[in-house]
């Protein structure tokens, strides 16, 4: 209880300063409350220290390289996204990519240019203009089928691949084409996509999402 000390002592400045009263009536009202010093290390003490100990043992080294091979090894083969399968039911559904604004949005003069509750659709002013092609990069029938579906395309509109598993770097140098990665499978649990390999490609006012099954050549459901 360190505020009523401090009131205490604010009170008795004022009296000394006013000459309304004498020093007996500044009274010593004792200590309310313990206080502690700080005891928590600096999160870079820490880690200084802890490096500072590994140079000491001589595995500061065989420590480094560690974490430069696991930094290597997530890059070149990031974890697969393990809750999705091979496309056995095909089927296409339509994502609406629009938004309901959950706040006035203001240009920088502070002017409303999509008032709170009013529904957006980035479509209508940004085109999804490359579709993208969600494969399993270890299933050459799907990388077969990501190839085809490139070459295909119109030179403007070539769509992206999008591993959902596999080494995008290795692939992306064998085919000398841009190869992604669904880290954490972000895209695919956004578009809903279950089966692979999948499609997802603009339709007017919205994005439609295929499911492809391979096995009898491309066909996809409703």
């Amino acid at each position: 209880m360190i505020f009523p000390t401090i009131l205490a002592i604010a009170a008795a400045d004022i009296q000394i300063e006013n000459k309304q009263s004498s020093d007996k009536t500044i009274k010593d009202l004792g200590t309310y409350g313990e206080t502690f010093p700080i005891q928590e290390k600096s999160l870079l003490k820490i880690i200084k220290e802890k490096l500072q100990k590994l140079s000491e043992s001589g595995k500061l080294k065989d420590h480094q390289t560690t974490i430069t091979k696991k930094a290597k090894e997530q890059l070149n083969r990031p974890p697969a996204i393990k809750s999705l399968q091979k496309t056995t039911q095909p089927r296409s559904f339509i994502y609406d990519p629009s938004i309901i604004v959950p706040y006035d949005l203001k240009d920088h003069k502070g002017r409303v240019f999509h008032p709170k509750g009013t529904r957006v659709n980035p479509l209508d002013s940004h085109s999804f203009r490359y579709p993208f092609l969600f494969v399993d990069g270890d299933d050459e029938s799907q990388v077969a089928w990501a190839i085809q579906q490139h070459q295909a395309a119109n030179a403007l509109h070539k769509p992206k691949i999008v591993l959902v598993q596999g080494a995008p770097l290795e692939l992306s140098r064998k085919l000398s084409l841009p190869v992604y990665f669904d880290q954490s499978g972000i895209l695919v649990k956004k578009f809903g996509i279950t089966q692979m390999p999948a499609r997802v490609s603009q339709k007017e006012r919205a994005l439609i999402v295929e499911e492809v099954n391979l096995t009898e050549g491309e066909k996809y459901g409703n």
